[in-house]
């Protein structure tokens, strides 16, 4: 009773004890992982109201990761992990769209399609894969192993791939269904295919006098800062981001050997060969880790076929070596350790078969008699076989087939010996001509950058970041430090930075920096480049007119602006055709045709759509003009129409309206559609840095 009158005592103390120790490891949890409380929980990305949980990503990134290995793709992690989110965002987009169309896929459908009279596809797939008749055989064996004698373990493994399968052909008919839908609702009805039809059948030739910008003088026409704000706000939508962006200029070295290393290797590579030439085999190199053997049994043909290859080995008798090829800081030496003439490859039909010698002999006489290969191979005696069966005889290998052959008769089966189960029948079926075979040492050998290369580069990368600590003065002064600043954009959503591989540190330094910041160096040897960065703006809602290139872009389109208003008023009206406008622009009348479909206008240019269509309504003699074109003001002369070319047909024109601008052309695009104005919160660098 004592004990608990002491606790009780101190109830209060001890809850504020706990409190403050629960605070403690919330607060803390929420510092360190930065993904508690009010951060982003489990959701890796977030589009609208569609997230992405980080767990099932990561069962995705596994996925993908070992099909890229399995297919020996060499694959940059942050590359791949940026891939797999796009594509789970585009996933949870085209749901979204599916649920809110009402689109859906019965139980029938869904039994037609994998056990029913549209089950081929389904058949097919069970019977690459598994091995089975079909998919409603693969079906009973999953839930009824017994019937078939199945260990419970094998069942259930088939079960999941049964389920997996159905839901992937439920997507599969979801998808069809929706590009049905899609297709027709982006369909050209009978409006639009004339339409189309008119559009591209007339072609106006031209004759045209133009006056370039480029001839008048820039400092002659003040852009002002409203000039730019005034052309931009026409059309800012243009400019909308649909997540934030940062602007960055950043400096990449490559870690490529100094003069000094190549001449040093160059030298590595003289001291093998002579050591190669004064020792047998390739004893002269074995103290010379970095030059690496492959010992190869060539063919004549395949020597014949290797022009540097050959001219050495030409050149070369027994026991020298001597330099291939240098491709880049790799060089290729061969020694030629022998030469003989014999067969490089056998033909085989082989048999193994359970059962007695005299089984085995049986076999062998019947084929020997014309008894077909298929016949015998069909014997339950027979456990496996393959015809012609190609195999190499200067394969290091390939003794033990050398030895089998050894002396056989080409056309002959026979039963060179008896096993414990049974034995083999072979036979040669093709022998190749005896050819020359070199045996060649194949030596490589590749200048690498030196540690004082390597440690020169990146202190002198260290000591220009270290004085060079602002965003201005980090690209202004690196023409002079020897340095090339790259501008480059960078999102949540960048997994390298300049197509750089293994950078996604930077980008994640880029994304929690502030402006004006510049970065440590990035990099290795090991990743072959050193990387440093400075953040020099931040982007929200839109690409601002102060970004560089857009800046320079409006103040380019701004100056042109006031140099057509300038020409436009100069010579409006002060001539009656267009040699006399020639003569005013100080110009040569040309001719050209134009068609409102096209996209580029001999002589003229690209984009010139006010022209194209005030050419599209115009008459025959009509002169247009002068009006501001891209690069020039332009003054023309309609003077004919050809109306000729293929007679309207429906189908035709509604196929070209689905290309141009239908289903076809849409469907490029449709992850953008689906997303729409939707921002897009990428938490990857949360997760991943």
């Amino acid at each position: 009773m004592a004990t608990l009158e002491k606790i009780r005592s101190k109830s209060v103390l001890l809850l504020i004890i706990v409190g403050a120790a629960l605070l403690a490891f919330i607060i803390g949890d929420f510092f360190t992982s930065g993904r508690t409380l009010f951060g982003t929980g489990t959701t890796i990305a977030k589009v609208g109201d569609q997230k992405v949980d980080i767990h099932e990503f990561q069962n995705r990134v596994q996925q993908a990761s070992q099909q890229a290995q399995q297919s020996g793709q060499r694959i940059d992690n942050a590359v791949l992990q940026q891939q797999v989110l796009d594509a789970m965002i585009a996933e949870k987009l085209f749901n979204q769209e599916i649920a809110d169309l009402g689109i859906t896929v019965t139980d029938a459908e869904l039994t037609e399609m994998m056990v029913g009279k549209n089950s081929a596809y389904v058949d097919r797939m069970v019977q690459q894969q598994l091995g089975m008749p079909d998919a409603a055989t693969a079906h009973d064996m999953a839930f009824n192993p017994t019937k078939y004698g199945l260990p419970q373990e094998q069942a259930i493994q088939l079960q999941q791939y049964w389920i997996e399968m159905e839901q992937n052909i439920e997507k599969m008919l979801l998808q069809q269904k929706f590009q049905t839908l899609f297709n027709g609702l982006i369909a050209a009805n009978k409006l639009d295919a004339k339409a189309l039809y008119d559009e591209n059948t007339p072609t106006a030739n031209i004759v045209y006098a133009k006056k370039d910008y480029s001839s008048l003088n820039d400092d002659e026409y003040a852009v002002e800062t409203s000039d730019i704000n005034a052309l931009y706000n026409s059309e800012k939508n243009r400019y909308a981001l649909t997540e934030p962006v940062r602007l960055i200029n950043y400096i990449a070295v490559n870690i490529t050997p100094s003069r000094e290393d190549v001449l040093a290797g160059q030298k590595k590579v003289e001291d093998a060969i002579l050591a190669l030439n004064e020792q047998p085999d390739v004893q002269g190199i074995a103290d010379m880790p970095e030059f690496v053997t492959d010992r190869q049994n060539i063919p004549q043909a395949d020597v014949d076929r290797q022009n540097s290859l050959k001219a050495a080995l030409d050149s070369m008798s027994v026991g020298r070596a001597a330099l291939v090829s240098k491709n880049g800081n790799t060089y290729n030496i061969a020694k030629l350790l022998g030469k003989s003439v014999q067969s490089d490859k056998v033909v085989l039909d082989f048999m193994a078969v359970q059962g007695t010698r005299e089984q085995i002999d049986s076999l062998t006489a019947l084929l020997n008699n014309g008894a077909s290969f298929d016949s015998i191979a069909a014997s339950p005696l027979v456990a496996q076989s393959q015809k012609a069966m190609d195999v190499s005889l200067i394969d290091p290998n390939s003794s033990m087939i050398k030895e089998l052959i050894a002396d056989r008769a080409t056309g002959v089966y026979f039963a060179p010996d008896t096993l414990a189960q049974g034995g083999r029948i072979v036979r040669i079926a093709e022998l190749s001509t005896p050819t020359t075979i070199y045996d060649v040492a194949n030596i490589t050998f590749t200048t690498e950058p030196s540690n004082a290369t390597v440690n020169n580069l990146e202190s002198s990368l260290q000591d220009y970041v270290a004085t060079h600590k602002t965003a201005k003065a980090f690209a202004d002064s690196a023409q002079a430090g020897g340095y090339t600043v790259f501008p480059y954009y960078v999102s949540a959503s960048t997994p390298s930075i300049g197509n750089i591989s293994d950078s996604h540190s930077a980008v994640a330094w880029t994304m929690d920096a502030k402006k004006g910041d510049v970065s440590q160096v990035f990099g290795d040897v090991q990743t072959g480049h050193l990387l440093a960065i400075a953040l020099d703006d931040i982007y929200d809602d839109y690409t601002p007119a102060r970004d560089p290139q857009l800046n320079a872009d409006l103040s380019r389109r701004a100056l042109n602006n006031k140099k057509a208003a300038k020409l436009i008023a100069e010579y409006q009206g002060k001539a009656s055709d267009i040699p006399g406008y020639a003569r005013l622009m100080g110009d040569q009348v040309d001719t050209t045709t134009v068609n409102f479909s096209q996209p580029f206008i001999p002589g003229i240019g690209m984009g010139e759509s006010e022209l194209q269509g005030r050419v599209a309504i115009a008459k025959a003699g009509d002169i247009i003009g002068p009006i501001k074109g891209n690069n020039a003001v332009i003054v023309l002369q309609v003077t004919g129409i050809d109306n000729e070319g293929r007679p309207y047909d429906f189908n035709e024109s509604a196929a070209r309206f689905e290309q141009q601008r239908g289903a076809s052309r849409m469907a490029a695009n449709l992850p953008a559609i689906l997303r729409g104005n939707k921002k897009v919160k990428n938490n990857i660098n949360t997760f991943y840095k």
